[in-house]
Protein backbone atom coordinates (compact mmCIF):
# COMPACT_ATOMS: atom_id res chain seq x y z
CA UNK A 1 0.00 0.00 0.00
CA UNK A 2 1.22 3.53 -0.79
CA UNK A 3 -0.12 7.00 -0.10
CA UNK A 4 0.07 10.33 -1.91
CA UNK A 5 -1.11 13.81 -0.97
CA UNK A 6 -1.33 17.09 -2.86
CA UNK A 7 -2.46 20.65 -2.21
CA UNK A 8 -3.43 23.19 -4.91
CA UNK A 9 -4.07 26.93 -4.80
CA UNK A 10 -7.49 27.39 -6.38
CA UNK A 11 -6.31 30.63 -7.99
CA UNK A 12 -4.44 28.41 -10.52
CA UNK A 13 -7.87 27.42 -11.88
CA UNK A 14 -9.51 30.84 -12.04
CA UNK A 15 -12.80 31.46 -13.83
CA UNK A 16 -11.02 31.92 -17.17
CA UNK A 17 -9.90 28.29 -17.19
CA UNK A 18 -13.19 27.27 -18.82
CA UNK A 19 -12.14 29.12 -21.97
CA UNK A 20 -8.87 27.15 -22.20
CA UNK A 21 -10.28 23.87 -23.48
CA UNK A 22 -6.96 22.62 -24.93
CA UNK A 23 -5.26 22.86 -21.54
CA UNK A 24 -8.21 21.23 -19.80
CA UNK A 25 -8.26 18.28 -22.22
CA UNK A 26 -4.58 17.55 -21.53
CA UNK A 27 -5.35 17.18 -17.82
CA UNK A 28 -9.00 16.16 -17.50
CA UNK A 29 -11.31 13.67 -19.20
CA UNK A 30 -14.47 14.83 -20.92
CA UNK A 31 -16.53 13.44 -18.00
CA UNK A 32 -14.52 15.50 -15.52
CA UNK A 33 -14.84 18.66 -17.61
CA UNK A 34 -18.61 18.22 -17.88
CA UNK A 35 -18.88 17.68 -14.12
CA UNK A 36 -16.78 20.74 -13.20
CA UNK A 37 -18.44 23.04 -15.74
CA UNK A 38 -21.88 22.29 -14.24
CA UNK A 39 -20.75 23.48 -10.81
CA UNK A 40 -21.21 27.03 -9.56
CA UNK A 41 -17.67 27.11 -8.13
CA UNK A 42 -15.93 25.56 -11.13
CA UNK A 43 -12.34 26.42 -10.07
CA UNK A 44 -12.72 24.56 -6.74
CA UNK A 45 -13.86 21.42 -8.51
CA UNK A 46 -11.07 21.50 -11.10
CA UNK A 47 -8.54 22.18 -8.34
CA UNK A 48 -9.73 19.30 -6.17
CA UNK A 49 -9.58 16.88 -9.11
CA UNK A 50 -6.14 18.14 -10.09
CA UNK A 51 -4.92 17.64 -6.51
CA UNK A 52 -6.43 14.14 -6.59
CA UNK A 53 -4.63 13.26 -9.80
CA UNK A 54 -1.33 14.56 -8.40
CA UNK A 55 -1.83 12.57 -5.20
CA UNK A 56 -2.43 9.41 -7.26
CA UNK A 57 0.67 10.08 -9.38
CA UNK A 58 2.73 10.45 -6.19
CA UNK A 59 1.36 7.21 -4.74
CA UNK A 60 2.12 5.28 -7.95
CA UNK A 61 5.63 6.76 -8.02
CA UNK A 62 6.38 4.78 -4.84
CA UNK A 63 6.04 1.69 -7.07
CA UNK A 64 8.23 3.36 -9.73
CA UNK A 65 5.16 3.65 -11.97
CA UNK A 66 4.58 6.76 -14.08
CA UNK A 67 1.06 7.68 -15.16
CA UNK A 68 -0.23 10.68 -17.11
CA UNK A 69 -2.81 12.94 -15.49
CA UNK A 70 -5.27 12.38 -18.35
CA UNK A 71 -5.15 8.61 -17.64
CA UNK A 72 -6.69 9.26 -14.23
CA UNK A 73 -10.38 10.11 -14.05
CA UNK A 74 -11.95 11.35 -10.81
CA UNK A 75 -15.73 11.24 -10.69
CA UNK A 76 -18.40 11.10 -7.97
CA UNK A 77 -20.79 8.25 -7.22
CA UNK A 78 -24.53 8.78 -6.69
CA UNK A 79 -23.91 9.73 -3.07
CA UNK A 80 -21.38 12.40 -4.12
CA UNK A 81 -18.34 10.44 -2.93
CA UNK A 82 -15.31 10.80 -5.24
CA UNK A 83 -13.70 7.77 -6.83
CA UNK A 84 -10.87 7.32 -9.29
CA UNK A 85 -10.84 5.39 -12.56
CA UNK A 86 -7.39 4.48 -13.80
CA UNK A 87 -7.61 4.43 -17.59
CA UNK A 88 -4.56 2.22 -18.19
CA UNK A 89 -5.04 -1.53 -18.40
CA UNK A 90 -1.52 -2.19 -17.13
CA UNK A 91 -2.61 -0.80 -13.75
CA UNK A 92 -5.79 -2.85 -13.39
CA UNK A 93 -4.21 -4.83 -10.54
CA UNK A 94 -4.35 -1.75 -8.27
CA UNK A 95 -7.20 -0.31 -6.21
CA UNK A 96 -7.25 3.44 -5.65
CA UNK A 97 -9.01 5.25 -2.83
CA UNK A 98 -9.27 9.03 -2.96
CA UNK A 99 -10.44 11.81 -0.66
CA UNK A 100 -10.89 15.41 -1.87
CA UNK A 101 -11.59 18.63 0.00
CA UNK A 102 -11.41 22.35 -0.63
CA UNK A 103 -11.84 25.72 1.01
CA UNK A 104 -12.24 29.01 -0.83
CA UNK A 105 -8.51 29.20 -1.51
CA UNK A 106 -7.06 25.70 -1.37
CA UNK A 107 -7.89 22.19 -2.58
CA UNK A 108 -6.34 19.09 -1.05
CA UNK A 109 -6.44 15.39 -1.86
CA UNK A 110 -5.17 12.16 -0.39
CA UNK A 111 -4.83 8.95 -2.40
CA UNK A 112 -4.13 5.44 -1.20
CA UNK A 113 -3.28 2.73 -3.69
CA UNK A 114 -2.74 -0.94 -3.10
CA UNK A 115 -2.26 -4.05 -5.16
CA UNK A 116 -5.34 -6.21 -5.45
CA UNK A 117 -5.16 -9.69 -3.98
CA UNK A 118 -5.13 -12.34 -6.67
CA UNK A 119 -6.31 -15.78 -5.57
Amino acid sequence: MEIGIDCVDISRFNQNISSKKNILRRIFTENEIQYCEKKEKTPQHYSARFAGKEAIVKAFSCYDIRISLNKIEILNNKQGIPFANILENRLSNFDVKISLSHSRETAVAVAIIFKKNHK
